[in-house]
């Protein structure tokens, strides 16, 4: 049975994942490469960040890692696999990197439960600088799959964690409800907002009773993309309006990532069903009555 495994750093590299089986003496019937199928699309890893915080021999330098990071991104690909004997070599699983699960979400907000690896050796620190060829390798892995220009704050991001500086969060949140100006939450968004617009996003509309929910759905949703205090106690905030904790059925709302007039956003969709729920047809909260 085939599972999800997301590639955030030189696995994006398929001429270096080749290159890899070719030293090893991988038989080309056995090709991991060959045998994996590619899931279309771009995905992130949310609240997760680049680091460089091991030694590699074979890379001659740092070598990256995520971690978590309230409000950040890590963006890759998502390989279906059926045998992980291969990738636990490569990682030097459970040793060097360790194989843990995560939810991933795609352009259109819909999130997918998978696995990677995450670095677990007892050398790890703080920051150890990579050799540039194996950012090159990464860079390359982005331009393959259209990140580089598709999101370049990913490989942005790429480039100052090499640097060891501090990678950019995604600080916009599209609210459509009580959080919007003029509704009973406003002061929570006053608080923590550098700035709004007024946009739309695709999306469909319910009315749950006191506040609306949307999910990903075809149709128009109107409300305002807000630039936020670029620190995780904003998150934090907004999180706690939402009943967002995690990625599983205690959360009353999903904190996704969306494609806006404006740029990658966050936004919060609704995490149950919406059977017995009435579609809002205007799209905006406002005029729900």
């Amino acid at each position: 049975m085939s599972q999800l495994y997301f590639a955030y750093g030189s696995n994006l590299n398929l001429k270096d994942l080749r290159e890899f089986e070719k030293r090893n003496g991988i038989n080309a019937k056995k090709s991991f490469v060959d045998s994996i199928n590619i899931s279309d699309g771009i995905f992130f890893l949310p609240d997760y960040q680049l680091q460089f915080p091991v030694y590699s021999k074979g890379r001659e330098g740092g070598v990256l890692d995520v971690t978590p990071k309230t409000g950040h991104a890590v963006a890759g690909k998502l390989f279906e696999v059926e045998n992980w004997d291969l990738l636990d070599f490569k990682e030097g699983s459970p040793n060097f990197y360790k194989k843990i699960s995560i939810t991933v979400i795609d352009e259109s907000g819909k999130t997918f439960d998978a696995f990677t690896y995450v670095v677990s050796s007892k050398n790890k620190k703080d920051f150890v600088k990579p050799n540039q060829n194996y950012v090159k390798v990464v860079s390359d892995g982005y331009k393959e799959f259209g990140i580089l220009d598709k999101f370049p704050w990913a490989n942005e991001n790429l480039m100052f964690a090499s640097e060891n500086k501090k990678c950019k969060m995604i600080d916009s949140v599209f609210v459509y409800g009580t959080l919007r100006k003029q509704e009973s939450r406003e002061i929570i968004m006053n608080k923590i907002s550098l700035g709004s617009k007024n946009i739309t996003i695709n999306a469909k509309m319910y009315n749950i009773g006191a506040f609306p929910a949307i999910v990903i759905e075809e149709g128009i949703v109107y409300g305002e993309i807000h630039k936020i205090r670029n620190d995780t106690s904003s998150f934090h905030i907004i999180d706690c309006v939402e009943g967002f904790t995690e990625y599983n059925e205690s959360s009353l709302y999903y904190r996704i990532l969306i494609n806006s007039s404006e740029g990658v956003c966050w936004t919060y969709v609704w995490n149950d069903t919406t059977d017995g729920y009435k579609i809002i047809q205007s799209g905006d909260w406002r005029k729900r009555k």
